[in-house]
């Protein structure tokens, strides 16, 4: 039997928050971010710097495929739904897929 291919599609956001006066105005961005990843594409999500900083974060957001053309068109849908809902902060997002 042949190894079935896996693919971990990673998208990382940088979010620059400069109205945010507190940590909790930047969780409040930070879960709703993490909220609605979940949700809508069904992958794993956690803040992973900038944790203690009220205007920075950065967040991987993290799925699995069985082909690359579907962990792409992952990438893809996360990144538009990651423009398009918080476009009015600063972004930075880098993707890259990594087969297992």
């Amino acid at each position: 039997m042949t190894a079935k291919r896996v693919y971990l599609a990673c998208l990382t956001v940088d979010l620059r928050l400069a109205g945010a006066t507190s940590l909790k105005d930047k969780r409040m961005v930070v879960r709703s971010l993490k909220d609605g990843a979940r949700r809508t594409f069904g992958v794993t999500v956690a803040e992973i710097d900038g944790l203690d900083e009220r205007c920075r974060a950065t967040v991987l957001i993290a799925g699995l495929a069985t082909s690359r053309q579907q962990a792409d068109g992952l990438l893809a849908d996360v990144t538009s739904h990651v423009e398009r809902r918080f476009g009015d902060y600063d972004l930075s997002l880098r993707s890259d897929v990594i087969e297992l």
